[in-house]
């Protein structure tokens, strides 16, 4: 994830102390109504100013999607070959799309990366039955395996650690925090990679160069 507690996460908080603090306004209205509204009124701000710094990353139908994500390899081939053309992947490479999504995804036309890459997040949402947020997900998996130096790994790493989804967004990061990120992600598990697969700051650096190329 691109943070140390996600951003959804991090609002859900936001609100629970928000009205936290709205009720105490209200038990303090009989005491002290100007500070009563004063209360109120942060008890409104905090949830807005917290949704407000993380509004590219706050997906509010998934907060209040109950169905928990998984994250699991189903099926990835030849992902450690950035230079293989996407027209040829089939659209299983992404990293969540296994076998059920696939064919729901070929049976809409969708059957390689280069065509998912061009789909619409609504469509391969209503087609698949996943919510936005993971639709979003694999689009920007493959809009990043584009990129001639981002192999579908890559790719996987660069969306999972840090919720981008977006080449521009790719492209303003950071290296260094790109790389710190991501390798928090693999130790954590959030982000798998076969074994002896590195991550280096070169190769970071060249991803995020190529992506200023792209923009």
């Amino acid at each position: 994830m691109s943070f140390e507690m996600t951003a959804n996460r991090k609002f859900l908080i936001a609100i629970v102390i928000g009205a936290i603090v709205g009720i105490v306004s209200l038990i303090s209205w009989r005491i002290d109504q100007t500070i009563s509204l004063i209360l109120l009124g942060i008890a409104m701000a905090i949830p807005i100013i917290v949704y407000l710094m993380y509004e590219d990353f706050i997906d509010l139908e998934d907060l209040l999607d109950e169905t928990p994500e998984t994250h699991e390899e189903e099926y990835v081939p030849e992902v450690e070959v950035p230079e293989a053309p996407l027209s040829t992947l089939p659209v299983e490479t992404i990293e969540g799309i296994g076998p059920s999504y696939g064919k729901m995804l070929r049976d809409a036309g969708i059957s390689t990366v280069s065509d998912l890459r061009g789909a619409l997040p609504s469509k391969v949402k209503e087609v698949c039955g996943v919510t936005t947020r993971q639709a979003e997900r694999w689009i920007a998996m493959s809009q990043f395996a584009w990129l001639d130096s981002v192999s579908e790994e890559d790719a996987e790493a660069i969306v999972f650690a840090t919720g981008i989804r977006e080449l521009r967004k790719l492209a303003e990061f950071n290296p260094a925090d790109l790389l710190a990120r991501i390798q928090k992600s693999v130790e954590k598990g959030d982000v798998e990679v076969p074994a002896g697969y590195e991550f280096t700051l070169e190769k970071v650096k060249t991803w995020i160069d190529e992506a200023k190329t792209k923009i």
